[in-house]
């Protein structure tokens, strides 16, 4: 009875819960309006409940407003006198020990914070089945969505309470609060830019979601789209537990003369100037070699000017002062420079062997090449419009093995990795920098040991022609490249659709024949069919049956010029005339040729309307409406790009829409030739 009462001081708890029981009154409110009562907000009367999986899908991201700041303003407030020297020496001077005046704050916390999170739980069940709720969701839900909310309510009350007893100025307080929440998330975006920079071959994982869940802010604020997992509350739930059980082991060794310190233990900092330190550098070096590509000189530049400023603000916050001068500051900066130096250059450097490292072909379970990897095998998600049913959501890739275990294109693609590892094609260069004369390929391979070997390449198609075609006419490569096991589900429908046409194959019969066709002419496809860049005759999009009702991301076809056995069986069906442009759709045609030498606007040299402009203010481009000329153009158009020797063509079709097409010089005929000035 002595310990409870001591541990659970009921003098202190009343004393919190009045002093701030605005906290809750404010914490309720908040999670009312922003569950409850968005239940018969908005939307159309008339329109039936709408099922959720998740409460969190009903009104998440306004939940999360308030969860993610009332805790921090809690943990503020209840450990507020510990930055304070008056109020630290009246509260310890309290016949309390430290262990005692903890826990009665940790519990006064827990009461104000939680009591809102349960009545609103019981709220969202009792509203469960009034008329005029727009969302059908069941008792589970209202008790999965209350303890979700209270782990990360009592994990974000635990980190401030930590953060507090380590600090000593209230306003730092609440900023390392935010700057821990983000920090896993931003520090491993950086650490990835900086190995995707310096190491060749570092394949681009920026586009991860799964990377801004690290970070507890960016996963409550993306609530809506990922929510929690059983799995994540766990982990929320030990580090709660972690944070309260350091919390008890700090306090107890805190002096209380750190009141009005920045940290208010010296052994953090050395952690701290270090981190402040690695982030300033690895954002300056970063921004400074992307904006200089390939220049050394300005990369280095960049880190030294990082470690300059993170060096120099860490110093001045825990000092609290302007003046950080001192005859032992050099040797100081020059030692976490050194340090941190290493830990950047070792993982990028040559010992490591990550650039040239090729699996040897006894160890290759399954291969991969092409550049849906990330895109879509490894992140399908990504592949999808925006959704608000994540387990509504389906994939063309989801479920289909990327891997291919057939040696002879496991050779060809160990080939093309040896090639490029000697070769070194475009090392230094911005992968970005895509053109029709470039690829960026990501190889894979599934290791016999379970574990996956990922390297990405911008590569051009010019001088690796032997490799690529050997890779690319492989079956294995096609299937994984063209998701071709889409092709053998049920389809509701195909979809064709061309500039201005579109056309819809709905019969059962027909529907299976031209997937045959489609699925024949893919495995056909030639090494020059795959790189031809010219204009497709029209988009397929198909549409499985299991798509029907639910949020579906397609991967569409092209009618590629070489489909003669599909074209064919389209022009027999009707089809082809439904959808194909003619010159009868177009009502004019301008043509001018291009170079990458014009004088244009920053950032417009793929701008084809910048470089048609251009040719009509130096009168050397041409308007055509001659059908026979048109159609010529039809013929030969290509996606457009702004390569030497080529022409701009913009078509302005009847219907008002125009579109932009580049043709060589090549392939222009005497007649269009004769034409221009």
């Amino acid at each position: 009875m002595t310990s409870r009462r001591f541990f659970f001081n009921r003098g202190m708890i009343r004393q919190n819960l009045r002093q701030h029981s605005w906290i809750a009154i404010i914490y309720l409110l908040g999670l009312l309006f922003g569950l409850p009562l968005q239940m018969f907000l908005g939307g159309n009367p008339d329109t039936p409940p709408q099922p959720v999986d998740n409460l969190f899908r009903a009104s998440g991201d306004l939940t999360m407003v308030f969860t993610l700041t009332m805790p921090v303003a809690a943990g503020l407030l209840l450990f507020h006198f510990l930055q304070h020297k008056g109020a630290a020496d009246a509260m310890h001077s309290l016949p309390l020990r430290r262990r005692h005046l903890l826990t009665a704050q940790l519990f006064s916390g827990f009461v104000l914070l939680l009591v809102p999170v349960w009545l609103t739980a019981l709220a969202a069940g009792l509203v469960r089945t009034w008329d005029g709720n727009r969302f059908l969701y069941s008792g589970a839900d209202v008790w999965a969505w209350g303890a979700a909310v209270s782990i990360l309510t009592l994990f974000l009350f635990a980190v401030t309470a930590f953060v507090g007893i380590c600090i000593g100025l209230t306003v730092l307080h609440g900023i390392i609060v935010y700057i821990l929440l983000l920090l896993p998330a931003v520090l491993s975006q950086l650490a990835l830019s900086h190995l995707r920079t310096y190491l060749y071959g570092f394949p681009d994982q920026s586009g991860f979601r799964h990377i801004d869940n690290w970070s507890p802010i960016l996963h409550m604020v993306n609530v809506n789209g990922s929510p929690f997992t059983w799995s994540e509350l766990g982990i929320y739930a030990v580090l709660t537990v972690v944070f309260i059980l350091l919390s008890y082991l700090l306090y107890r060794k805190r002096q209380t003369e750190t009141a009005g310190q920045a940290l208010a233990f010296t052994y953090f900092n050395p952690l701290f100037k270090g981190g402040f330190m690695l982030c300033a550098m690895l954002i300056s070096g970063t921004y400074f070699a992307g904006m200089r590509s390939g220049q050394t000189g300005w990369a280095l530049a960049g880190y030294a000017l990082g470690a300059v400023i993170g060096y120099t603000i860490s110093e001045m916050v825990i000092r609290k002062s302007w003046y950080i001068l001192n005859r032992k500051l050099p040797a100081r900066f020059a030692g976490y420079a050194l340090v941190l130096g290493l830990l950047l250059y070792l993982p990028v450097s040559p010992v490591t062997g990550y650039e040239t490292r090729v699996p040897a072909a006894d160890k290759i379970a399954g291969v991969y090449a092409g550049d849906n990897y990330y895109w879509g095998y490894v992140n399908p998600q990504n592949a999808a419009a925006s959704s608000t049913e994540p387990d509504a959501f389906s994939s063309p890739f989801r479920g289909v093995d990327p891997f291919s275990s057939d040696p002879a294109y496991a050779l060809a693609v160990r080939k093309l990795h040896e090639t490029l590892v000697q070769v070194r094609p475009g090392d230094g260069e911005n992968r970005y920098k895509y053109s029709q004369k470039t690829r960026l390929y990501t190889i894979a391979y599934k290791l016999n040991n379970g574990r996956t070997m990922t390297r990405q390449y911008l590569m051009p198609l010019a001088g690796f022609e032997p490799e690529l075609k050997a890779v690319m006419e492989s079956e294995g490569f096609k299937r994984a490249e063209y998701v071709l096991p889409q092709l053998d589900k049920p389809l509701a429908s195909i979809q064709l659709n061309s500039s201005i046409r579109e056309a819809v194959i709905s019969d059962p019969a027909e529907i299976n024949e031209f997937k045959a066709l489609l699925k024949k002419e893919i495995l056909n496809l030639s090494f020059k069919d795959q790189t031809d860049d010219t204009v497709p005759l029209a988009s397929i999009q198909i549409i499985p049956e299991e798509s029907i009702g639910r949020s579906y991301s397609f991967m569409n076809y092209d009618w590629k010029p070489s489909y003669h056995e599909l074209g064919a069986w389209l022009e027999r069906k009707g089809y082809a005339d439904r959808v194909k442009v003619k010159a009868d759709d177009v009502l004019t045609a301008e043509l001018a040729a291009q170079s990458r030498d014009e004088i244009l606007p920053n950032g417009h040299l793929f701008d084809p309307a910048a470089h048609l402009k251009f040719a009509q203010e130096q009168d050397r481009s041409v308007i055509i409406k001659d059908k026979a000329r048109i159609n010529d153009i039809l013929e030969i158009r290509r996606n457009y790009a702004p390569d030497e020797g080529t022409y701009v063509a913009f078509l302005k079709y009847k219907n008002g829409n125009g579109e932009y097409f580049r043709i060589d010089a090549s392939e222009m005929t005497p007649e269009l030739k004769a034409l221009l000035p």
